[in-house]
């Protein structure tokens, strides 16, 4: 009887510390992403209803690509938005307030440079006089001025044909260039039409990948949701670690592909999810204090640079820190939501 009762009074304890989650009003969020880039953890728990269970009422927005949501994060219509580096370091260069969270994928093979084999291209230096698809100011841009630079050629020496990552293939298909340079899902269409992948992010020294980017006011005046999101994302990346082919299935619909095919997509980027813990390490944004050391943000200053060489913005940051939030995380870490 004794134990019976301890049991229900243990229920009751229980019940009551998780009715203010379970009785409160979700927290709205609205979260950008970018629909021609692959997706998988926040397909998951957008699916898996990881975010409601954190009683977040989530708003998906598509946006073709990232610059795309630059407006929108300025109009505060977004309060997240999953993107690429090089719309991240365009806006804060210009002025907007918004700051990275996470690195959420580091990509090492994801972006490649495929070459039409009947254009008589073997090596980088081949590229000289050919036609080349890339979506300039872009990080396929960047990519292939690294790539021509490991040749001893200049950005003159070929004919840029300026594509956003949808519109390669069928140009590849219509012999409208000879080589493309983007990411996946498009760079794997054109492969399998027989094109031949001559380099990728990992063999031209360079990293790549997504990251999440917030309106600084969000970040400051939504501590709560920006938590609760945290939460949500940790599972999201903990269910991958353990069934990675239940959690890309609905990436795999929406880019409608079998299992088996996603699988072999996935394969071909070399993707990474850090951990919560790693962000805070050299190899990505770094510990408290020492984010302008750290690799990644390292590499987002040289972007900087590249933008600023290709006029896509007026001067360089006054001051990178800013750039980088990772508090919520320190947060986070050292006292997860319930």
């Amino acid at each position: 009887m004794l134990s019976r009762l301890l049991r229900l009074v243990l229920l009751c304890l229980a019940l009551a510390g998780a009715a203010p989650l379970a009785l409160a009003q979700p927290l709205p969020v609205r979260i950008g992403y970018q629909t021609g880039d692959i997706n998988v953890l926040l397909m998951y728990a957008a699916n898996a209803k990881l975010f409601e269970a954190q009683q977040l009422a989530v708003t998906l927005v598509p946006f073709p690509a990232g610059p795309a949501m630059l407006p929108a994060l300025a109009a505060s219509e977004i309060d997240l938005a999953w993107m690429g580096e090089f719309p991240a370091v365009t806006g804060y260069s210009n002025g907007m307030p918004i700051e990275i969270l996470m690195v959420e994928r580091l990509d090492a093979t994801n972006v490649r440079l495929a070459v039409n084999p009947a254009a008589g291209i073997q090596s980088l230096a081949d590229l000289k006089g050919k036609r080349i698809a890339a979506s300039v100011g872009s990080t396929s841009h960047n990519h292939l001025l690294h790539a021509l630079k490991q040749a001893g050629l200049r950005q003159e020496d070929v004919t840029i044909v300026n594509l956003a990552p949808a519109n390669m293939p069928p140009a590849y298909l219509a012999g409208q260039v000879d080589a493309a340079l983007t990411w996946e899902p498009n760079i794997g269409l054109i492969e399998q039409e027989g094109a031949r992948t001559l380099a990728t992010t990992r063999s031209l020294g360079m990293i790549t990948g997504g990251i999440w980017v917030s309106r600084q006011a969000f970040t400051r005046e939504q501590p709560e949701t920006v938590q609760r999101f945290l939460k949500a994302w940790r599972l999201a990346q903990q269910a991958y670690q353990g069934a990675p082919r239940e959690v890309r299935q609905y990436e795999a619909a929406r880019v409608k592909q079998s299992g088996d095919a996603f699988d072999a997509l996935i394969a071909r980027q070399t993707a990474q999810h850090p951990g919560f813990e790693a962000q805070l390490t050299a190899e990505v944004l770094g510990a408290p204090g020492q984010e302008l050391d750290a690799r990644f943000v390292r590499h987002l200053r040289g972007i900087g640079d590249f933008l600023l060489a290709e006029k896509r913005i007026q001067a360089l940051p006054a001051d990178w820190r800013g750039l980088i939030n990772t508090r919520p995380l320190q947060q986070f870490l050292a006292e997860p939501p319930r």
